[in-house]
């Protein structure tokens, strides 16, 4: 995942201002992240009438991480594809911790970033042997 790489967030909601979907897990609220608009479409339209005030929305990992870094305290954690609300019985979801994810995103947007700007940092030893090289 680049920092170019797409993600699909829910927004949306009862209020004027669209606001980021947040859903509850058994320890406290989660942001979902979907791969594509249509597991994220396909989630909403499992949740019935509720769906209806929400929809997809593809963001950059860079404005990712800052939606998930505005949202503090209040959200812990980030739900990676979660399946659709009818699914029965023991689901399982991959559950990340917010904070996490975004120190993730923002190393992955500053790598891409010295990349396009030519910038070579190389690996440790890369790094000594250009100095001794004198390269």
């Amino acid at each position: 995942m680049s920092s170019g790489a797409s993600h699909v967030v829910i927004v949306g909601g009862p209020e004027p201002e669209d606001e980021l979907l947040a859903i509850v897990l058994d320890d406290g609220e989660a942001i979902p992240v979907f791969s594509s608009e249509e597991e994220a479409r396909e989630f909403l339209e499992s949740t019935g009438d509720f769906g209806r005030e929400w929809r997809p929305l593809e963001v950059s990992s860079a404005a990712l991480a800052a939606l998930l870094e505005h949202q503090g305290e209040e959200v812990r954690y980030v739900v990676l594809s979660p399946p659709p609300e009818n699914w029965e019985g023991g689901m399982e979801v991959r559950v990340v911790e917010r904070e996490m994810l975004v120190n993730l995103l923002r190393q992955q947007a500053e790598t891409a970033t010295r990349r396009s700007t030519g910038e070579r940092r190389g690996g440790l030893l890369r790094r000594i042997f250009r100095r001794v090289s004198g390269g």
